[in-house]
Protein backbone atom coordinates (compact mmCIF):
# COMPACT_ATOMS: atom_id res chain seq x y z
CA UNK A 1 0.00 0.00 0.00
CA UNK A 2 1.31 3.45 -1.03
CA UNK A 3 2.09 6.21 1.48
CA UNK A 4 -1.12 7.96 0.26
CA UNK A 5 -3.30 5.14 0.20
CA UNK A 6 -2.22 4.76 3.94
CA UNK A 7 -2.95 8.06 4.92
CA UNK A 8 -6.55 8.36 3.14
CA UNK A 9 -7.05 4.55 5.15
CA UNK A 10 -6.09 6.62 8.69
CA UNK A 11 -7.76 9.20 7.47
CA UNK A 12 -11.02 7.39 7.02
CA UNK A 13 -10.46 5.64 10.22
CA UNK A 14 -11.60 8.68 12.21
CA UNK A 15 -14.92 8.26 11.01
CA UNK A 16 -16.13 5.46 13.90
CA UNK A 17 -18.50 2.89 12.52
CA UNK A 18 -20.91 -0.07 13.69
CA UNK A 19 -19.79 -3.48 12.83
CA UNK A 20 -22.14 -5.41 10.99
CA UNK A 21 -21.34 -9.21 9.51
CA UNK A 22 -23.03 -10.27 6.21
CA UNK A 23 -24.47 -13.45 5.60
CA UNK A 24 -25.44 -15.52 2.36
CA UNK A 25 -25.59 -19.15 1.08
CA UNK A 26 -23.24 -19.29 -2.10
CA UNK A 27 -24.53 -21.10 -4.68
CA UNK A 28 -23.25 -24.66 -3.66
CA UNK A 29 -25.43 -24.20 -0.47
CA UNK A 30 -22.43 -23.47 2.05
CA UNK A 31 -23.10 -20.48 3.83
CA UNK A 32 -20.93 -17.56 3.85
CA UNK A 33 -20.08 -14.20 6.34
CA UNK A 34 -18.38 -11.36 6.23
CA UNK A 35 -17.57 -8.70 8.70
CA UNK A 36 -18.38 -5.29 7.15
CA UNK A 37 -18.37 -1.57 8.35
CA UNK A 38 -19.61 0.00 5.30
CA UNK A 39 -23.31 -0.86 6.17
CA UNK A 40 -25.59 2.56 5.35
CA UNK A 41 -29.71 3.18 5.12
CA UNK A 42 -30.14 4.80 2.09
CA UNK A 43 -33.97 5.04 1.91
CA UNK A 44 -37.28 4.19 4.18
CA UNK A 45 -39.98 4.05 0.94
CA UNK A 46 -38.94 1.89 -0.77
CA UNK A 47 -37.31 0.27 2.90
CA UNK A 48 -33.25 0.44 1.01
CA UNK A 49 -29.95 -0.31 3.16
CA UNK A 50 -26.58 -0.98 1.22
CA UNK A 51 -22.83 -2.15 2.36
CA UNK A 52 -19.96 -2.74 0.36
CA UNK A 53 -17.81 -5.60 -0.41
CA UNK A 54 -14.21 -5.60 -1.71
CA UNK A 55 -13.58 -7.10 -5.05
CA UNK A 56 -10.61 -8.84 -4.00
CA UNK A 57 -12.46 -11.10 -0.95
CA UNK A 58 -12.76 -14.24 -1.34
CA UNK A 59 -16.29 -15.05 -1.25
CA UNK A 60 -17.35 -11.85 -3.52
CA UNK A 61 -18.78 -14.07 -6.45
CA UNK A 62 -21.24 -15.43 -3.33
CA UNK A 63 -23.03 -12.43 -2.69
CA UNK A 64 -22.93 -10.81 -6.27
CA UNK A 65 -24.98 -13.97 -6.98
CA UNK A 66 -27.15 -14.24 -4.17
CA UNK A 67 -30.80 -13.31 -4.94
CA UNK A 68 -31.09 -12.63 -0.91
CA UNK A 69 -28.48 -11.86 2.15
CA UNK A 70 -28.46 -10.86 6.25
CA UNK A 71 -27.31 -7.90 7.60
CA UNK A 72 -26.33 -8.54 11.66
CA UNK A 73 -26.11 -5.53 13.68
CA UNK A 74 -23.04 -7.18 16.50
CA UNK A 75 -23.11 -5.98 19.86
CA UNK A 76 -20.41 -5.26 22.13
CA UNK A 77 -20.04 -8.84 23.67
CA UNK A 78 -19.68 -9.90 19.68
CA UNK A 79 -16.12 -9.02 19.23
CA UNK A 80 -15.36 -12.20 18.20
CA UNK A 81 -17.59 -13.23 15.77
CA UNK A 82 -16.53 -10.16 14.25
CA UNK A 83 -12.67 -10.98 13.94
CA UNK A 84 -13.88 -14.51 13.36
CA UNK A 85 -15.88 -13.52 10.05
CA UNK A 86 -12.74 -11.11 9.01
CA UNK A 87 -10.71 -13.91 8.47
CA UNK A 88 -10.04 -14.43 4.69
CA UNK A 89 -12.52 -17.76 4.46
CA UNK A 90 -15.62 -16.26 5.31
CA UNK A 91 -16.95 -19.37 4.35
CA UNK A 92 -16.22 -20.61 7.95
CA UNK A 93 -19.10 -21.43 10.40
CA UNK A 94 -17.23 -23.89 12.39
CA UNK A 95 -18.10 -23.04 16.15
CA UNK A 96 -21.12 -20.33 14.93
CA UNK A 97 -24.20 -21.55 16.03
CA UNK A 98 -26.81 -20.27 13.16
CA UNK A 99 -30.46 -21.04 11.53
CA UNK A 100 -31.52 -20.69 8.15
CA UNK A 101 -34.02 -18.45 6.95
CA UNK A 102 -36.76 -19.41 4.71
CA UNK A 103 -34.68 -17.49 1.69
CA UNK A 104 -32.42 -19.94 3.36
CA UNK A 105 -29.79 -17.38 4.42
CA UNK A 106 -27.76 -18.17 7.45
CA UNK A 107 -29.58 -15.89 10.68
CA UNK A 108 -26.93 -15.52 13.21
CA UNK A 109 -28.40 -15.40 17.27
CA UNK A 110 -28.13 -12.43 19.36
CA UNK A 111 -27.05 -9.35 17.79
CA UNK A 112 -28.02 -5.41 18.45
CA UNK A 113 -30.24 -5.80 14.90
CA UNK A 114 -30.99 -8.17 11.86
CA UNK A 115 -32.12 -7.13 8.62
CA UNK A 116 -33.10 -9.54 6.02
CA UNK A 117 -32.89 -8.29 2.78
CA UNK A 118 -33.36 -8.99 -1.37
CA UNK A 119 -30.75 -8.23 -3.72
CA UNK A 120 -32.05 -4.81 -4.95
CA UNK A 121 -28.86 -3.85 -7.26
CA UNK A 122 -25.06 -4.11 -6.85
CA UNK A 123 -22.99 -1.29 -8.26
CA UNK A 124 -19.46 -1.55 -9.74
CA UNK A 125 -17.65 1.34 -8.01
CA UNK A 126 -13.92 1.17 -7.71
CA UNK A 127 -11.92 -1.64 -5.74
CA UNK A 128 -15.40 -2.75 -4.17
CA UNK A 129 -19.03 -3.75 -5.36
CA UNK A 130 -21.63 -1.78 -3.37
CA UNK A 131 -24.98 -3.91 -2.71
CA UNK A 132 -27.95 -2.60 -1.61
CA UNK A 133 -30.78 -4.50 -0.66
CA UNK A 134 -34.53 -3.96 -0.32
CA UNK A 135 -35.43 -4.64 3.62
CA UNK A 136 -38.00 -7.67 3.48
CA UNK A 137 -37.73 -8.01 7.47
CA UNK A 138 -35.94 -6.32 10.37
CA UNK A 139 -35.72 -6.98 14.32
CA UNK A 140 -33.79 -4.59 16.86
CA UNK A 141 -32.89 -5.77 20.63
CA UNK A 142 -31.56 -4.01 23.26
CA UNK A 143 -27.67 -3.76 24.04
CA UNK A 144 -24.50 -1.74 22.99
CA UNK A 145 -23.21 -1.22 20.01
CA UNK A 146 -19.46 -2.65 18.44
CA UNK A 147 -17.70 -0.03 17.34
CA UNK A 148 -14.91 0.51 15.40
CA UNK A 149 -12.41 3.79 15.59
CA UNK A 150 -8.84 4.81 14.51
CA UNK A 151 -8.51 0.63 13.17
CA UNK A 152 -9.28 -1.20 16.50
CA UNK A 153 -12.72 -2.10 17.97
CA UNK A 154 -14.43 0.49 20.66
CA UNK A 155 -17.39 0.37 22.88
CA UNK A 156 -19.64 3.21 23.97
Amino acid sequence: MTDSLLELRQTLGKFATGITVVTCCAADGRACGITANSFSSVSLEPPLVLWNIAKSSNSLQAYLEATHFAIHVLNDQQEAISRHFAKTDHKAFDRIQYRMSDEQVPILEAGLARLDCRTERVIDAGDHHIIIGEVLRHEAYDGAPLMYYNGNYARF
